[in-house]
């Protein structure tokens, strides 16, 4: 089975793409998106792109980089990974999410690319920034700064705070009442 995008709606009279494709698809999408959708027609379709759509449009635009080198495109960072439908969408999102891109800067990086998530991809970076937070969370009260191996010193344990100690919380700083001894002991 043939590569297929959206751009598929934008074919020419004989099956390739010309200058009227792309204007025809600039009244749906962005020219990032156009471009990403015609190089990936061109790589997997082997399709033909006019001269005047090169020279006249394509031009100047942000591709996708390279995915068969690695290269990323600084003005289009998730060209490489632009859906079908001209989006990042949750399959893509994925393969983002395992190529290592932060979390937090997926929304904005797809954004510079021309795309947005769809609401699959949207709903899976919301889980996933929820989770990210939670271990955050999870080490931030777990993590004991100078270690408390079985053996050592409780130095850096987290514990609650006596709330009758005073300013510092030490045993040494404890605000009770002075122990009264009684000294008429019998024995």
């Amino acid at each position: 089975m043939a590569y297929t995008n959206f751009m598929d709606a934008f074919r020419g009279e004989h099956g390739n793409f010309g200058k009227q494709s792309w204007l025809q698809a600039s009244q749906h999408y962005n020219p990032q998106q156009i471009k990403v959708a015609l190089q990936q027609q061109a790589k997997y379709n082997n399709a033909s792109l006019g001269w005047r759509l090169r020279e006249q449009h394509m031009q100047g635009v942000a591709g996708m980089g390279n995915p068969d080198t690695g290269y990323v495109n600084p003005g289009n960072p998730l060209g490489m990974y632009q859906g079908q439908h001209g989006n990042l969408g949750l399959g893509q999102y994925n393969k983002v999410k395992a190529a290592g891109f932060n979390l937090a800067d997926i929304p904005d990086l797809a954004r510079q690319s021309g795309m947005f998530l769809p609401e699959g991809a949207h709903n899976q970076w919301l889980e996933d920034m929820g989770m990210l937070h939670q271990e955050e969370k999870l080490e931030e009260e777990t993590w004991t700064p100078a270690g408390s191996d079985v053996g050592t010193s409780a130095m850096g344990v987290k514990t609650k705070t006596d709330p009758k100690a005073g300013k510092k919380g030490s045993t040494q700083d404890l605000k009770r009442k002075p122990l009264q001894i009684n000294k008429s002991i019998n024995v």
